[in-house]
């Protein structure tokens, strides 16, 4: 079987195996073959020990935020509360992958907001590259600044029989390396997941303060 070729909508990132990147790719770097073994120079010994893990968050969700993201979000949508709190309840709403599966009605009425709103808000979150559609009513966040990881159920082809559901583990580092190769993704997304990049810098006009009028004594 023909492996798809780059922009297949058929193909949601990070749903293939962890693989090395081609020479070319921003993440060469970073990623690399996997070796089962390790050499050690004579003399030297080695501990194992498991992967550091985190415990059990309030329902049971694995998810990896940006500190600097979370402080330039509140820095950045100072005076845009929508934008914010829309950009909030997606992040606690993806899927393992970083994808998030709810139409804006939905984000709308948990929000108490209209659903226009929630499209301006995405809209916005799109043109800052932390967002972007792979299909219509679904949602990609950007894996630089967030990410839930953990293990994606997939369908894979086997010979001679019917298609297996097996487990898929999502990595950042190769789900970045997807993004950044795929030309159906939009350049602004693209941009934001570089090794390279930088977040805009939030206005330096004053915050909006409301006047507060004094109530008139009795």
């Amino acid at each position: 079987m023909s492996a798809q070729p780059q922009g297949d909508p058929r193909r949601a990132p990070g749903s293939s195996s962890p693989r090395a990147p081609s020479a070319t790719s921003p993440y060469a770097g970073a990623l690399g073959p996997r070796k089962n073994l390790v050499e050690l120079p004579v003399g030297h010994t080695a501990e194992v020990r498991p992967p550091v893990t985190a415990g059990d968050f309030i329902g049971k969700y694995f998810a990896q935020d940006s500190l600097e993201f979370l402080r330039w979000a509140a820095r950045y949508f100072r005076d845009d509360n929508v934008t914010l709190c829309v950009l909030l309840y997606m992040m606690g709403s993806q899927e393992v992958g970083g994808v998030v599966e709810l139409k804006q009605s939905v984000i709308a009425a948990e929000l108490e907001m209209d659903p226009s709103q929630v499209s301006r808000a995405q809209t916005k979150l799109k043109r800052l590259g932390l967002a972007y559609s792979p299909k219509k009513g679904s949602i990609q966040l950007q894996p630089a600044v967030t990410l839930r990881g953990g293990y994606r159920l997939l369908e894979k082809p086997v010979r001679g029989s019917a298609a297996k559901r097996v487990k898929v583990q999502v990595e950042q580092l190769s789900l970045l390396n997807e993004l950044v190769l795929d030309s159906g993704v939009p350049e602004e997304f693209r941009d934001m997941a570089l090794p390279s990049a930088k977040l805009p810098e939030p206005s330096s006009k004053p915050r909006k303060r409301k006047r507060t009028q004094k109530k008139p004594e009795a």
